[in-house]
């Protein structure tokens, strides 16, 4: 069962690494990242603001972190900066001692003096090749600590200026942000103001109420000719006056008499 599967992974690995370097390969990368873009460009700005204050806060949360990482690398610094300052005392003491037994070893005879105590002359000899030895040894392993003393201190410098300006940092941020909201909320009333009018759909429908409008006319113009071919010149000459006469007694009733006499429609 495990070959089995061992051999279908590579056979998916194989497949994609084929793929990947094929004309195919290169449409899906494309397509790929064209739905990433359409996905990142569908989110409204107003959602996409609000996710990146809510970023700029989380920020903060991380900063004890970051201090308990300084603050390690302060305790680093200070150990082998006292390891180094041990280290070359102990260093200039040897030294010390070498320059003293070669010193001695200028004198000629079998026998030299060191501190105050006589020794075989080739015994000091040999003391100082071992003495030297060790020294020069260990001199080596002081210059590395001191080189990698002077990183970490380079290190912690810069992760102390970077720690003091992560508080501001935030504030550039969040004042960025704040900006940003205003002159979106600014951009969504100018949109909201500048409404785009159809005005050929206004124009369409302005031209079909007034040919609603000849329509009606030209229905009652015609029911006005069936009237008046129906009733015959005088009939209709009376209906007329009878009309002018109605009208006339409304305007006196509700104007009064011209002259305080009575107007008669003849």
């Amino acid at each position: 069962m495990c070959k089995k599967l061992l051999i279908a992974a590579i056979a998916i690995a194989v497949g994609v690494g084929v793929v990947s370097g094929t004309r195919l390969g290169s449409l899906l990368r494309l397509k790929w990242g064209q739905v990433q873009q359409h996905a990142k460009d569908s989110v409204p700005l107003e959602m996409e603001i609000e996710r990146l204050k809510m970023e700029v806060a989380n920020l903060s949360r991380e900063d004890d972190r970051y201090y308990d990482q300084v603050a390690r690398q302060k305790m680093q610094v200070k150990k082998l900066r006292e390891k180094v300052s041990h280290s070359r005392e102990a260093l200039a003491a040897r030294e010390t001692e070498i320059k003293g037994m070669r010193q001695a070893l200028t004198l000629e005879g079998e026998f030299v003096v060191y501190n105050g105590t006589r020794y075989d002359r080739k015994d000091v000899e040999q003391q100082v090749r071992l003495d030297a030895a060790k020294f020069l040894a260990d001199e080596k392993i002081v210059q590395a600590d001191e080189g990698n003393l002077k990183i970490l201190e380079e290190t912690l410098g810069a992760n102390k200026s970077k720690l003091d300006g992560l508080a501001l940092r935030r504030k550039e941020m969040e004042a960025q942000l704040l900006v940003l909201e205003r002159e979106l909320a600014q951009q969504r009333l100018k949109e909201q103001s500048n409404l785009v009018v159809d005005d050929g759909r206004y124009g369409r429908l302005s031209k079909e109420i007034e040919e609603a409008r000849e329509r009606l006319d030209l229905q009652k113009t015609k029911s006005e000719l069936r009237g008046d071919a129906g009733t015959g010149p005088v009939r209709a000459t009376e209906e007329k006056k009878a009309k002018e006469q109605k009208l006339d007694k409304d305007i006196e009733e509700r104007f009064g008499p011209v002259g305080g006499k009575k107007v008669t429609s003849r």
